[in-house]
């Protein structure tokens, strides 16, 4: 139990969750979906709330 709240944590991080959204960009930018956008630009703009990250929020349109 204790293991699993340590790897939640971990997975939580501003760094993991950075990594992921930069993962997601680079799906995003072979795809081109706009709601894959709109989700995605919504994600960098709530860590770039909650952590010190300066990822740059993608204009969607």
């Amino acid at each position: 139990m204790i293991s699993a709240l340590i790897l939640f944590q971990n997975f939580n991080s501003c760094p993991a969750r950075q990594f992921s959204i930069i993962d997601e960009i680079i799906q995003y930018e072979q795809s081109l979906d706009y709601s894959t956008c709109v989700s995605l630009a919504e994600k960098i703009q709530t860590l770039n709330a909650e952590c010190p990250s300066n990822l740059e929020t993608i204009q969607c349109g």
